[in-house]
């Protein structure tokens, strides 16, 4: 009788042994305590690697789209409605230019015909929906930006779907340290709100804070990057030490941490409402002493996700504005000319949006 009932404990303790394992499987963003927390760091800089390195595309439709959704020569923009016609004018007469001063200058005969008939040619007015964006970056883009030739931007005319990973290597290189630091400031602060817990437990503020202070360590390695990244994905520049040297000589230094206070802005709140609302619809979805499956991890880090990103989706546009500092996309250089003048700042930046 006592022997039956030592293997059903046996059992039972097996059987909460592998609902834990299966948990802890399920946060693999949270380090366990067991194992090498270094390996830790790595193993979630590589996901990090992973995750902007596959949704680099969409990054870039979106860089695009919200550098000219402001721009007074764009004619889907609101300050300049029916102004359609002239945009295209505007782009017809300079590829005339362009293919009469190949022509005088006597050079390639292909080049001058090529230009010409981008002349009749009907050149659209850049979209804003996603996958029209995205068709325009890999066609009108590439090949219009071939067209005018234009040096003071780049040399390397990347056509079809490559052109959507223009500057992926900034997040190669920046992703390993930032996301280390990141994954080691959110463990350090989170074990201390538990340390100092009555139940031992992360509560919802300890985890707004872990997830604060873990976005500015990694704000302060990709900041710079994604001034560059941003800057690649127009089509500015030929690579990262050729963006880092322009910058630091015509704007300065700062032009690459510019954006930092606006970007911890961003990203601080967004890393708050992401970590409590996914530990908020967690915890809600699994009743006490119940394991937490792999569809309520989805559901509530999706939500989470969703809530975060378009309650800061305003505040990443301005951090666009003051990156990009209102360089429009290579192709679109002979209609949305970059703007001169001193650095503009956050103050300035809201203006013109509100304004446009």
């Amino acid at each position: 009788m006592s022997s039956s009932n030592n293997n059903d404990t046996m059992n039972l303790t097996n059987d909460t042994n592998d609902d834990n394992n299966i948990e802890d499987e399920l946060e693999w963003e949270e380090w366990d305590g067991t194992g090498s927390f270094w390996n830790h760091c790595v193993a979630g800089s590589i996901a990090g690697v992973a995750e902007h390195t596959l949704l680099y595309p969409v990054d870039t439709v979106k860089t695009h789209i919200q550098a000219c959704a402001s721009c007074p020569h764009n004619p889907n923009g609101a300050a300049s409605s029916g102004s359609s016609s002239s945009s295209s004018s505007a782009m017809a007469n300079l590829l005339k230019n362009t293919a009469a001063a190949s022509s005088s200058s006597g050079g390639n005969s292909s080049r001058a015909a090529y230009n010409s008939s981008m002349v009749n040619r009907h050149t659209p007015s850049p979209p804003q929906g996603m996958m029209s964006t995205m068709r325009y970056i890999m066609t009108n883009q590439a090949t219009t930006a071939a067209a005018l030739n234009n040096s003071t931007t780049s040399t390397t005319n990347l056509i079809g779907a490559a052109r959507l990973w223009r500057g992926v290597q900034t997040m190669v290189l920046g992703c390993i340290p930032a996301h280390a630091l990141y994954f080691s400031s959110y463990e350090i602060t989170k074990a201390y709100f538990i340390s100092t817990s009555p139940t031992h437990e992360l509560s919802y503020y300890g985890g707004m804070a872990a997830g604060a202070a873990a976005t500015i360590g990694h704000d302060c390695v990709m900041t710079p990057l994604d001034t560059i990244k941003q800057r690649l994905q127009l089509g500015h520049y030929n690579g990262i030490s050729h963006a880092c040297k322009q910058m630091i000589q015509t704007e300065g230094l700062g032009s690459l941490f510019r954006s930092f206070p606006v970007t911890v802005l961003t990203n601080v709140p967004y890393g708050m409402i992401m970590v409590s609302t996914n530990e908020l619809f967690k915890q809600k979805w699994t009743a006490p002493g119940e394991k937490l499956d792999l569809s309520t991890c989805l559901v509530s880090a999706s939500i989470g996700g969703m809530v975060a990103a378009a309650a800061t989706t305003p505040l990443d546009r301005m951090k666009t504005f003051l990156q990009t500092q209102q360089l429009q996309p290579a192709c679109e250089q002979g209609t949305c000319p970059k703007l001169v003048g001193k650095p503009k700042g956050l103050s300035e930046g809201i203006k013109f949006i509100v304004k446009n």
